[in-house]
């Protein structure tokens, strides 16, 4: 018997207990909305690009020379582009102006893309990179040299001539070695970052006929690199191992410029790409599908898009591989995301319930609760004591016997009441 009644006051404190407990809530500091689907079948998107002269453009561009202009606060306005190749397309980057854009790939491949008319065409003069895949181009702030690199380590500074004939120079030609990966100019300054397969990050000085000077960081393959801080003069690579390396740039002495590298632990995934989100703060894009955001002001990460609850809304989408992604100039805290298939995803700040509504059901529910339970834990007690059910029912079928008693008892008393009023 005792057992039994502190087995179900047990379960009645359970009850109580997940009654009063705080619902979970997703680790993501955004919610993600429905996708929107660029094509129906997967397109290998390799790279996007954010730009545009006065409203806010980008571009995607991947596999089989694949290439389309999405409107950046609305991408359901969209206009595919005709591109004169079948070759990837790797890299991607605005002119400052926004005006046009520059597009590398697989064998050498190089396109311009002109705003005006939508049109992409071949640089003029780009042939001299046949046979090497190039990965990265970047424009430096002034717009005057964009630097193409990739395969085997040779960077070109490439100049738009005003006849239309590009120019291009090699500037490593001494000692050209390791991949690049990415490149990214500083925004309001003349250096520009360069990450490699092997060799480290470089800061190219494009005031000093292209000189580069190499700060560190060989121990590890960097991935990509932003220079999305103009204030302080910061960029920041990604690298395997969920290294996060923050370059502090030298304007005047560009060779005391510093590297300092910080491991990500607690984060499940591996890095992939680096954009910009909102000046200072960049977002990371993570293989499985997940976003860290950089603060490269302060150094700091935390956690933007969780994996889970990524995994737990569609299996099928967190199986996707991110491209990239960017905040809306409106609110960097509204943007999108980009997978290889062609999923654009929407992100925004989760809605919240009001404080004061969340504690005033929290108190119903309680009262409710604390009403109810010594109810329950007395129905579980008389379930289990036979003793109890016994008492119970010898009580309930003595007030039966004494009820029906006196129905019977007024019963005849109404009867003789009636026969001795007919025999006066």
């Amino acid at each position: 018997m005792a057992n039994r009644i502190r087995t179900s006051f047990g379960l009645a404190i359970l009850l109580f207990t997940m009654c009063l407990a705080p619902t979970a809530s997703a680790e993501s500091a955004v919610e993600l909305d429905n996708p929107i689907w660029l094509s129906e079948s997967d397109l290998g998107l390799e790279a996007i690009a954010v730009g545009g002269e006065s409203t806010q453009k980008v571009l995607v561009a991947g596999a089989d020379g694949y290439a389309r202009l999405l409107d950046g606060a609305d991408p359901t306005e969209q206009i595919e582009l005709a591109t004169p190749t079948d070759d990837t397309i790797r890299a991607i980057d605005w002119h400052p102006r926004g005006k046009t854009a520059l597009l590398v790939g697989d064998n050498g491949l190089m396109l311009r893309y002109v705003a005006e008319d939508h049109s992409v065409t071949t640089v003029t003069g780009s042939s001299q990179l046949v046979n090497l895949d190039m990965a990265a181009v970047a424009w430096n702030a002034a717009g005057s040299i964009a630097y193409v690199a990739g395969e085997s380590g040779w960077i070109w500074a490439y100049y738009e001539g005003q006849d239309g004939q590009g120019v291009f120079e090699i500037i490593n030609e001494d000692n050209p070695s390791s991949d690049i990966t990415d490149i990214a100019c500083q925004e309001e300054a003349q250096l520009c970052a360069v990450t490699t397969e092997t060799d480290g990050i470089a800061l190219i000085d494009t005031n000093t006929n292209h000189t580069m000077y190499w700060i560190g960081g060989e121990d590890r393959r960097w991935l990509g690199v932003n220079c999305a801080e103009p204030v302080f003069n910061r960029c920041a690579a990604i690298g395997d191992g969920r290294a996060i390396g923050s370059i502090g740039m030298s304007l005047q002495r560009p060779e005391e410029s510093t590297l300092f590298t910080q491991i990500i632990p607690d984060l499940g995934g591996e890095f992939t790409h680096i954009h910009k989100r909102a000046p200072g703060e960049a977002l990371i894009s993570m293989a499985p599908f997940q976003l860290t955001a950089w603060d490269m002001s302060n150094g700091e990460a935390y956690e933007w898009v969780e994996y889970s609850d990524v995994s737990n809304a569609s299996e099928g989408l967190a199986g996707e591989r991110l491209v990239g992604s960017w905040g809306t100039t409106d609110d960097s805290n509204v943007g999108f995301v980009v997978t290889s298939f062609g999923a654009v995803i929407g992100f925004h700040p989760p809605v919240e319930t009001s404080v004061w509504t969340d504690s005033l059901i929290s108190y119903i529910l309680a009262v409710v609760v604390l009403v109810a339970v010594p109810g329950v834990v007395f129905g579980l007690i008389f379930m289990n004591s036979e003793k109890l059910q016994r008492k119970y029912f010898e009580r309930r079928n003595a007030k039966r016997e004494a009820a029906e008693q006196q129905r019977i008892d007024k019963e005849k008393a109404e009867k003789r009441a009636a026969r001795k009023s007919k025999n006066s």
